[in-house]
């Protein structure tokens, strides 16, 4: 969109600029011949915070704009291998939620276009379609554990540096996991990390308690 930086811009100069900030908006997913689909994400009812950001990334890599706080936070701990990192977005929204303030545009500063070869981006798939897709990727091992490694991994390197109190429930959400099944079911029903939709809520409570996150 024409006016997508000076947005962004904009929203994050209100903020306090000495902390890492980044901005993201939502998109305009539009078919190959370019006619409009759906604005995704549609809704963010729940705050960008740590506690998203650990298991779910909304904020789409090619909407964001950080400042310099942002860029030098993430770059003053590069892991070793990016083989415990999902998608270099999902690893810029967990370090600004952690340190600094993430802002949500919710009017689309990109049109997303959508074909049918896909291999990542916004899915125009029905409700049922959708969820049986991202069972069954769960369950034939291809998203098997990747959350809990990207976890661990950010823990690895930024968890001495972290507010107590966060550092205190990322580190119990990982021990609880590495526990018993009775064990876990007893976490997640207090566990204070969240995904945006409550359907993907239920889901990420799921994947959890049959130790497969």
């Amino acid at each position: 969109m024409p006016n997508k930086l000076a947005r962004a811009v904009a929203q994050l100069r209100e903020k306090d600029e000495s902390q890492p900030l980044m901005y993201c908006s939502a998109t305009q997913m539009v078919s190959q011949n370019l006619e409009h689909l759906k604005v995704w994400p549609a809704d963010i009812p729940r705050p960008l915070s740590l506690y998203n950001a650990l298991i779910e990334n909304v904020c789409v890599g090619c909407t964001m704009v950080f400042n310099k706080q942002t860029l030098q936070l993430v770059r003053k701990k590069i892991p070793a291998t990016l083989n415990n990192v999902i998608m270099h977005d999902w690893w810029i929204y967990l370090c600004t939620a952690s340190f600094g303030e993430v802002v949500f545009d919710p009017e689309p500063s990109i049109w997303y276009r959508q074909h049918q070869n896909n291999v990542l981006g916004g899915s125009t798939d029905g409700l049922v379609s959708k969820w049986r897709k991202r069972l069954s990727r769960f369950v034939k091992g291809k998203n098997r554990y990747i959350l809990s490694k990207q976890a661990r991994q950010f823990v690895q390197l930024y968890g001495q540096d972290m507010p107590s109190q966060l550092y205190r429930d990322v580190d119990q959400f990982l021990d609880s996991y590495q526990k018993g099944v009775f064990s876990r079911m007893k976490y997640i029903g207090q566990s204070p990390f969240y995904r945006q939709s409550r359907l993907d809520n239920w889901i990420y409570k799921l994947v959890f308690i049959l130790g497969k996150l």
